[in-house]
């Protein structure tokens, strides 16, 4: 089952990852490099492009075709294929003549501006069919066949054309890989002219081994083609991969139709990705055949000397002027936003970026010439350095490995040592002490001396590695101050991650895996959690997620009145007891459940938190035995008439007179467990909100829960928005506020393709 000789290998880019789209300058200069490097595809697939997805009945106003037009023309003009992809999916009646008419007429658009490879996605949708399709189509499989294969003839069978199915992994299938009924359907119905994606045995899969190509193979009865996940970020915003293309034996090449990688977010930091890829490509194409091979033929491809490679190649980028954080996104404005741009593209194969000296030579508004000064020039060593600290999703480099082994080391000495409650200081400890500090030392120069002339990676990158710095500032804040250790306080974090999950469970990457070593003691030093400020409007500012501590109290407190009076500061509305909405609303969690709190930081301090608990109706029992008693005995109860009461004198009332909260059946048996979060206005905006909530949905499912609820005012748009897009669905009740609900039996979280 090889590639027909007509359809040569294909090894390219799928720009199809959530969150912002890259730019219109970034996705010409991606064609001249990738075609350097050796690829000859990109597929234009940004989940956010609106009419790419929620919008893809929608044609393209003049400007924006005129854009994708050029973008078209320059991809060809570096001899790259340029594949256009749809997604229908999300509400297509399948069924309809009408719906198929308005996608030929989108599709018949782009053909017209000299698009000539397609793709057509149903990834990331439900499988279930509408009830007006359930009289023509048997399965959501034939529907999605049937409309495929349709726009397949209209086009005239172009000589790419790429299908992607529902169950697009192993892990995905229902209610197993062997037992699915929907990708024989898909195999036996669609034209065998059609590729079909496939991104192995999960959705961002460690490794793929030949045995499971051949499995799927069979199953669709044709050679698949891979859409990569293995650099993809969008589904942990403090991460960032730049590690060697790795975990794909070079015997898969000849199973396969080609591989499209989807990478990081970030533009600049794909350089290593790319590069590798197209190495592991280029290698196994000229070497590997399909007879008599296995996952044991690694000889031909080695990812550690395909990095040196990409690394030697990428030094030189760190010298180079460029920036391209002022462009605004290909497609991404709606109709009545949408940008008429002159910009040419025809330039493009020139040189990549302008000089240094160029750069440096700007005119000021007087006339008079500016030098631009930077830091150290960075090394080879820094460069790899840097791709050590953001490797692989289920791999850390070794020079990152090398630091979390020695600061585990120094945290857990004594407990190896038998010592429980003090620290011995040997001259072993002090000697690992040193080394670590001088490997964080290195690491401060790295930070230095990435803010180099290349604005555009110093963006991409600084916001990643400053967070990797300041976990390792509080690290050596911690271990620099070690005397006594109260007993308890050396108990390490508990690191709640399954044996074998995907790798959206370890949020944070290197950073966070640094502040789950350390233990809760680390966190009590309030210079250690109040850092200055260089400069609170920096693109560059780095949040941090870490578990709370009872040093954090005061801090959150002060978040539940900022935010008080409707998301506005309530400082006003209770001036003589200020504490006393944060006693209802954070307080007893705090009391009952503190290892389920977890707060967000940045360079001013904490700025945001969520806080949880495993039981509603025991939290809630404890609420009104322990909790109410004390809070009597803080608040006096209002004793004027109820007209004229303060909000203070509002919630002292609800303390001493407090309504019987009954927790229905309907939250209390799927939806045992619920949450709740809080963010500064610095904070809001920037999908922090998604990284605290992720972070306690982890700790609550470890700890056994069926799932969890909350409610949100109808009118809390941005909120529901966050958590529809967690998974949160909503749950029917007669209440004027929203409840909504999340179950975690056999689901994965964060799942983006």
């Amino acid at each position: 089952m090889s590639p027909s000789p007509q359809k040569p290998f294909i090894c390219g880019v799928v720009e199809g990852f959530y969150g912002k789209p890259w730019t219109m300058k970034q996705r010409a200069y991606l064609f001249p490099r990738i075609a350097k490097f050796g690829m000859d595809t990109y597929m234009y697939a940004p989940k956010d492009d609106f009419k790419h997805r929620s919008a893809w009945r929608v044609l393209y106003m003049p400007s924006e075709a005129e854009q994708l037009k050029r973008l078209i023309d320059e991809a060809k003009a570096h001899h790259i294929k340029f594949i256009y992809a749809i997604s229908p999916g999300l509400d297509m009646v399948y069924s309809s003549d009408r719906e198929m008419d308005l996608l030929k007429s989108k599709l018949d658009q782009v053909s017209s501006l000299g698009c000539e490879s397609f793709a057509i996605l149903f990834d990331d949708i439900e499988p279930q069919l509408l009830l007006e399709d359930r009289e023509k189509f048997e399965s959501a499989a034939h529907a999605q066949a049937f409309v495929a294969n349709e726009i397949y003839q209209h086009l005239k069978a172009p000589s790419t054309f790429i299908f992607c199915p529902t169950e697009y992994c192993e892990s995905y299938c229902q209610p197993s890989f062997t037992l699915s009924t929907y990708l024989p359907v898909i195999g036996a119905e669609l034209n065998l002219g059609i590729e079909i994606l496939w991104t192995g045995p999960r959705v961002i899969s460690k490794h793929i081994s030949c045995a499971s190509i051949r499995a799927v193979n069979k199953v669709l009865r044709r050679p698949v083609l891979i859409w990569d996940n293995i650099h993809a970020n969008d589904y942990d915003q403090r991460r960032v991969f730049m590690g060697p293309y790795a975990g794909r034996s070079p015997a898969l090449v000849s199973l396969l139709s080609g591989v499209l990688t989807n990478p990081n977010c970030e533009f600049e930091v794909n350089f290593v990705p790319l590069h590798t890829l197209a190495t592991w490509s280029r290698i196994s194409i000229g070497t590997v055949t399909d007879k008599d091979k296995d996952d044991n033929v690694e000889d031909a491809y080695d990812p550690s000397k395909a990095l040196a490679t990409a690394v030697a190649d990428w030094l030189p980028q760190f010298s180079v002027a460029e920036n391209f954080t002022t462009e605004i996104p290909l497609l991404l404005l709606r109709n009545e936003d949408a940008m008429d741009t002159t910009e040419s593209l025809s330039n493009t194969d020139k040189e990549e970026a302008m000089s240094v000296e160029s750069y440096a030579d700007k005119k000021s508004p007087e006339g008079k010439c500016e030098v631009t000064t930077f830091n150290e020039p960075m090394t080879l060593e820094d460069v790899y350095l840097l791709c050590d600290l953001f490797y692989l999703p289920y791999q850390h480099g070794s020079r990152a490995v090398e630091i979390l082994q020695e600061l585990s080391w120094l945290v857990n000495y004594n407990r190896q040592c038998g010592i429980e409650n003090s620290y011995t200081l040997s001259e072993e400890w002090k000697r690992k002490l040193e080394s670590f500090f001088l490997r964080c030392t290195t690491i401060d120069t790295l930070v230095n001396k990435i803010d180099g002339p290349n604005r555009s990676l110093q963006y991409e990158i600084h916001p990643y590695i400053r967070e990797v710095q300041k976990s390792l500032s509080i690290a050596r804040k911690f271990l620099s101050k070690i005397e006594e250790v109260e007993e308890g306080d050396n108990d390490i974090c508990i690191q709640y991650a399954p044996c074998d999950p995907e790798p959206w469970v370890f949020q944070g990457g290197l950073g966070a895996e640094v502040m789950r070593i350390l233990p809760p003691s680390a966190f009590k030093e309030e210079e250690v959690l109040k850092r200055p400020v260089e400069n609170p409007s920096a693109a560059t500012c780095v949040f941090l997620v870490r578990p709370y501590c009872e040093a954090d109290r005061e801090a959150l407190y002060k978040i539940c009145l900022l935010n008080s009076d409707n998301g506005q500061d309530g400082s006003h509305l209770f001036p003589d007891f200020p504490d006393i909405i944060g006693d209802r609303g954070v307080g007893p969690y705090l009391e009952f459940q503190p290892e389920l709190a977890y707060v967000l930081t940045d360079d001013q301090g904490v700025c945001g938190y969520v806080l949880g608990v495993v039981d509603t109706i025991e939290f809630y029992d404890s609420f009104y035995s322990i909790w109410l008693p004390k809070m009597c005995e803080k608040y006096p109860a209002p004793t004027t008439d109820k007209s004229s009461w303060s909000s203070t004198e509002e919630i002292s009332d609800s303390f001493h007179n407090p309504p019987k909260f009954i927790i229905p059946e309907v939250l209390s048996g799927p939806y045992p467990s619920h949450i709740k979060f809080n963010l500064l206005t610095r904070a809001q905006g920037k999908g922090m909100g998604e990284s605290l909530i992720t972070c306690v949905l982890q700790c609550l499912k470890q700890k056994g829960s069926r799932g969890v609820h909350l409610d949100i005012s109808p009118d809390d748009i941005r909120h529901l928005n966050i958590y529809t897009s967690l998974g949160f669905a909503e749950i029917k009740m007669n209440s004027s506020q929203v409840f909504l609900g999340k179950t975690f039996d056999d689901e994965e979280m964060g799942i983006n393709q």
